[in-house]
């Protein structure tokens, strides 16, 4: 199985996703298929975060996940709003010291596409500037 895994250190596009800026395109073996339509989060920082579903526009009002705590994993349909529109994923984090959160990264996907694999890492330092995402996708082929 071909899988391709992406860190935020750079951009670079990719045929058929629409990425947010900020994502470098890196190989790598999946650890695990994600179904299509559906999406993992992977709390690998020292926070918990959680995934908020959007059209890639923004012009609906967003559907959040349930949170994922620090360094556990747990997959999420992806949400459709139909008539062949992007999915925007976007990955927030929360902080450990306050209620409040912070925002990753993210990305836009085909909501009927290959299964997606999303980490959160790093640490809430800084104001959150010390968390990064890292993509691992299972494409279709």
């Amino acid at each position: 199985m071909f899988s391709q895994s992406f860190s935020k250190r750079a951009a670079a596009g990719v045929v058929g996703v629409t990425l947010a800026s900020g994502i470098l395109l890196s190989t790598g073996s999946a650890q695990a298929a994600i179904g299509a339509g559906r999406v993992q989060l992977c709390a690998q920082g020292n926070y918990a975060a959680y995934l908020v579903f959007n059209t890639a526009q923004q012009n609906q009002t967003g559907v959040a996940t349930a949170t994922v705590s620090a360094n556990t994993c747990q997959t999420f349909n992806i949400v459709n709003y139909g008539g062949g529109t992007q999915t925007g994923i976007s990955v927030f984090g929360k902080y450990n010291t306050s209620s409040g959160n912070f925002y990753i990264d993210g990305l836009n996907v085909d909501p009927t596409g290959g299964g997606w694999k999303l980490f959160a890492k790093g640490t809430t330092a800084n104001a959150g500037t010390g968390a990064w995402m890292e993509i691992e996708a299972t494409p279709r082929v």
